[in-house]
């Protein structure tokens, strides 16, 4: 008798112990208050990131058409492969360039700490 009690009286406690987590977990995403100043600029952080990583992609793609267009090009147009080594080269700059404010950018939304942080 004294087991069944135990065992009624441990899974009352367990159902009671999963409704009172819920509530409360629900009550705390309710009086979370998000200061909008903070959120503008996080969304502001996230976007430049954003845009600096399709720059980072466009960047990629010209690359592999410069890499494509240096291979395809005859021995014979010799200024054509000149500027397409110098462009090649410019473009891998610059994406290293891009690469370094990319990570400056997730350093300073990391910093500030933006809530719901997906990078």
């Amino acid at each position: 008798m004294k087991m069944i009690r135990r065992k009624y009286f441990f899974h009352i406690f367990t159902l009671c112990f999963l409704f009172l987590s819920s509530s409360v977990a629900q009550d705390y995403e309710n009086t979370v208050i998000t200061d909008p100043s903070i959120s503008r600029r996080c969304e502001e952080l996230l976007n430049k990131r954003n845009q600096k990583v399709a720059h980072k992609q466009k960047l990629m793609e010209l690359i592999t058409r410069n890499r494509r267009l240096l291979k395809n090009v005859p021995k014979e147009k010799k200024t054509v492969k000149v500027k397409l080594i110098e462009n090649y080269g410019k473009l891998k700059n610059e994406l290293r360039l891009s690469l370094i404010k990319i990570t400056h950018l997730e350093e300073s939304i990391v910093r500030t700490g933006c809530p719901g942080l997906t990078l």
